[in-house]
């Protein structure tokens, strides 16, 4: 497939997919430097196509799958031709979670500090929720699980309406011995891998080495310089 034979590119994933941090340490805002020089923007700039991003910082990998139905169900519904979009997927690390409050929706995370969804009358105040996750739902393993019923069911949603995409991991890979460790064998059966770029390598973990470090911000997040290696890598599996 060639990638400048399609007019839309949509891209949906956690920060890393949003280019959190491109434009300098603590900026994640939805900044034009940040989200054009994220590895998905930089291929729809050099493809010339037009560019949608609804990654969010935080972002879960329920988020990841729903929002993405969501934007492609309403692009069909719309009358628009599914044949000019291509879909590129980030998925994220295992434990997050997204929940609703008072009619906004949150994501959480390990490490996510309730203040940051403060306002000047202190709420909402998610300091004993965010607990409570951290010690109640952090399981990676379950996550996992989780996570690759997501794969494999975005895959077969997406290719039943015909729109062609790309899934990577954004961060935290699939490790090899996950599949019979966790019991999961039957789901490798059916695992997407020819439009999946190697499950068991992860995007930030590839490129987050000692000879990288000046690269990466503290937390963790790649300059435009590692998201454009990526987007070569990306690129030729596309269009291999």
């Amino acid at each position: 497939m060639k990638l400048n034979d399609k007019k839309y590119l949509y891209a949906i994933g956690c920060s890393h997919m949003a280019g959190s941090e491109i434009a300098g340490p603590g900026i994640t805002s939805s900044l034009k430097q940040n989200v054009n020089n994220a590895w998905p923007g930089q291929l729809a700039i050099d493809n010339n196509l037009n560019y949608i991003n609804q990654s969010v910082p935080g972002g879960s990998n329920e988020y990841i799958m729903r929002t993405c139905i969501d934007f492609v169900s309403r692009w069909i519904a719309n009358g628009n031709d599914v044949s000019e979009l291509f879909i590129t997927v980030g998925w994220t690390t295992n434990e997050r979670l997204e929940f609703e409050w008072e009619g906004e929706r949150y994501s959480w995370c390990n490490g996510t500090d309730p203040q940051f969804f403060q306002k000047e009358d202190g709420k909402p105040d998610f300091t004993n929720w965010f607990k409570f996750l951290q010690l109640y739902h952090t399981a990676y393993d379950f996550g996992l699980f989780k996570k690759i019923t997501y794969m494999i069911a975005l895959n077969s949603f997406l290719k039943s309406v015909n729109v062609d995409h790309v899934q990577v991991n954004n961060c935290a890979s699939i490790p090899e011995d996950a599949w019979k460790s966790l019991d999961m064998q039957h789901l490798e059966h059916v695992f997407p891998n020819d439009i999946f770029y190697n499950k068991h390598e992860s995007f930030i973990e590839k490129y987050n080495t000692d000879e990288n470090k000046e690269h990466f911000t503290p937390w963790l997040h790649a300059d435009k310089h590692i998201h454009s290696l990526y987007a070569k890598e990306i690129m030729e599996f596309i269009e291999q």
